[in-house]
């Protein structure tokens, strides 16, 4: 009977029309997984993706992003979106290319990780949208990510 308990609190929450919860994958990366409706997205916890003021990502960021290819191509049809954010430092001006940059070296190693780069679009939120909220001019690393959303192709 117990067995039958988390699929059914999970499809109740699936019907409620929103369910976070945390994954921890086989390498030990914890990533926060949302469902809204029928889009997935996909936000990384533990992990600092990008240093300040870079959009390079570190080795182990691009583990964590090899994984979640590996759950995006289980989903072939299904189109695949990273957004991209900063910290408060500096201007929006300044900030916005800065997160399109970070979304768009997301997109690359999903590309690389065979993910159809046809598949994805790329946007730059800049600092709107905090994880954190901070003011102005606040270096906050959970601010500097990226999320990466997959939904239907008819949505």
């Amino acid at each position: 009977m117990k067995k039958w308990i988390f699929p059914a609190v999970a499809a109740a929450a699936l019907l409620a029309g929103c369910t976070t919860y945390q994954d921890a994958n086989d390498g030990g990366d914890m990533w926060t997984v949302t469902h809204r409706g029928q889009e997935v997205d996909y936000e990384f916890l533990d992990e600092v993706l990008f240093a300040y003021d870079s959009d390079q990502l570190s080795p182990r960021a691009y583990d964590s992003i090899a994984r979640v290819a590996r759950d995006i191509r289980h989903h072939p049809r299904w189109l695949v979106g990273v957004d991209g954010y900063t910290d408060t430092v500096g201007s929006q001006d300044y900030n916005l290319p800065l997160s399109r940059a970070r979304a768009q070296t997301v997109a690359d190693a999903l590309a690389h990780n065979g993910i159809d780069p046809r598949r994805i679009s790329v946007a730059g939120f800049g600092k709107t949208h905090l994880a954190v909220p901070t003011g102005d001019n606040v270096r906050e690393r959970r601010n500097r990510r990226v999320v990466i959303r997959l939904f239907p192709p008819d949505r």
